[in-house]
């Protein structure tokens, strides 16, 4: 008897626990990457949390959705993506959405950054060590053959952030109509603080406008051009694709040719990778991240972002003041 009238009471208490569980609300906005997370982020302020689908390990150009991925795009009343210029993951799994879909930047063509991606050959043979040091030499000889209009990492120009601003404003009022007078004053001091922020930040670069640098990722021409700041060249078009050792020494004759005050890397680099091509060379050493990964989610934190890309910038390039 007691054995059988345990069974109920076990099954009440788990039945308890349910109910006093949390409910997890599904987002009603989703962003494909961090950046424009922080941006969505501003605008929603004490409306909705904005969520994002990269992982901070991911890379927009080899990700794959996963089931709670789909399950968040599914749910969400708007989508905001820049568009298959980068976000190759999202164009199939979009089409699966209702949502309200924001392309920031429909124009930008699906292979734009697929152009150095080595042919179907082993990644060690010869065919593909010529075809990697003939693409960085042109990319080194080239400042930005891309630039910045064809650059799909939009946001890393703050003016290209109040415009993103400016797009996403009318499909959140449209998707939270209850909302839509918060939506604007947030937008509307995210604008006036996006714009000091531009300004103190072109203050503090002016004086390193003639030291050069290398990055390795080809993500920086808004940034860089909306600044002024002197890029040099950059090494790969995907950053998932590390330099091998015939290549790295190609990077070195490179350095020292164009006498580069500064090599920046990417959090996904390892420092040894960095020491083989400075060692031995006056290049300082910084970091870069496109992605925003280490930036809280805040209404201000995509002012962060740009405020700690200035700081990178700042510190390694300084070698060039002293």
């Amino acid at each position: 008897m007691l054995h059988n009238s345990a069974r109920p009471l076990r099954t009440l208490t788990l039945l308890s626990a349910l109910a006093l569980a949390p409910v997890v609300q599904a987002s009603e906005v989703v962003t494909s990457i961090k950046p424009l997370q922080l941006i969505t982020a501003a605008l929603t302020e004490g409306v909705t949390s904005p969520e994002v689908l990269l992982p901070a390990e991911g890379s927009p150009h080899h990700y794959a959705l996963k089931p709670s991925d789909m399950r968040k795009l599914t749910d969400a009343k708007v989508v905001i993506w820049v568009g298959p210029g980068l976000e190759q993951f999202m164009v199939r799994p979009l089409a699966r959405t209702d949502a309200e879909i924001v392309t920031l930047r429909p124009d930008l063509e699906a292979h734009l950054h697929q152009e150095a991606e080595p042919s179907d050959h082993d990644h060690h043979d010869e065919h593909e060590h010529e075809h990697e040091n003939h693409v960085a030499d042109d990319h080194a000889e080239e400042h930005h053959d891309h630039g910045a209009g064809n650059d799909p990492h939009i946001w890393l120009d703050p003016m290209n952030g109040l415009e993103i601003a400016q797009q996403l404003l009318p499909a959140l009022q449209q998707a939270l109509p209850q909302h839509s007078v918060q939506l604007q004053q947030n937008y509307e001091a995210f604008a006036s603080a996006l714009k000091q922020k531009e300004r103190a930040i072109a203050d503090e670069l002016a004086p390193y406008g003639d030291a050069g640098f290398f990055v390795f990722h080809d993500a920086y021409s808004g940034f860089v051009e909306h600044y002024g700041l002197k890029q040099l060249g950059y090494f790969t078009v995907d950053p998932a694709r590390k330099p091998g050792a015939r290549h790295l020494a190609e990077i070195r004759q490179q350095l020292e040719a164009a006498k580069a005050v500064c090599v920046f890397s990417e959090p996904q680099f390892t420092s040894a990778v960095v020491d083989a091509i400075i060692s031995g060379l006056p290049v300082a050493q910084g970091e870069l991240d496109p992605l925003a990964r280490s930036i809280n989610v805040s209404a201000e934190g995509y002012l962060d972002y740009l405020q700690s890309l200035s700081d990178s910038f700042r510190s390694c390039l300084a070698k060039k003041a002293d």
